[in-house]
């Protein structure tokens, strides 16, 4: 996907969904949306709400910091429905495969059909520019996000990492 200039709007799919570059004033909403879908993971684990929003923005900094050194040239998209924020795109792009690093969409948004119409857009402009392969890891423990890839198309690879299933949808 041909990044957006700084302030550019990317329209995609019938919801008025659209894309756009992150930027420095987007980083609360960011912050928000990382803690927001992780925050379901621990409220099992009893803590009291500040150590579990403690122990969220260690995690923050950290998976930041991990993908900002191992996908350096990563574009950061903010996906947007009529100017709200609703989710978050990192993709790396390549000659030949696009990866997407991280998509999150705030919990509310999903099951609407949304994340389907991202996947879509990538696939129709990865094809558009040649591009042929999507790639992506999804956390082992996450059977919806990994059921939902597999019905997009995208096939297990094998393992990447410890905790991530490795996925590939060719495009050619």
């Amino acid at each position: 996907m041909a990044a957006p200039a700084p302030g550019e709007m990317i329209g995609i799919g019938h919801h008025g969904l659209a894309m756009r570059l992150t930027e420095t004033g987007d980083e609360s909403f960011v912050r928000h949306l990382f803690k927001t879908a992780r925050a379901e993971s621990l409220t099992v684990a009893e803590l009291p709400p500040a150590a579990i929003d403690s122990l969220l923005e260690q995690q923050f900094r950290a998976q930041s910091a991990g993908y900002a050194a191992q996908f350096p040239d990563a574009v950061s998209l903010l996906i947007v429905r009529r100017d709200e924020p609703i989710g978050r795109l990192i993709l790396h792009c390549a000659a030949q495969r696009w990866h997407i690093v991280d998509i999150v969409l705030l919990p509310a948004e999903r099951g609407h059909g949304l994340g389907t119409e991202v996947i879509d857009a990538l696939e129709a402009s990865a094809r558009q520019q040649g591009v042929g392969a999507l790639t992506l890891s999804v956390l082992g423990g996450n059977p919806a996000a990994h059921r939902f890839y597999l019905r997009r198309g995208f096939a297990e690879t094998g393992q990447a990492g410890a905790a991530h299933i490795a996925m590939k949808k060719d495009l050619a």
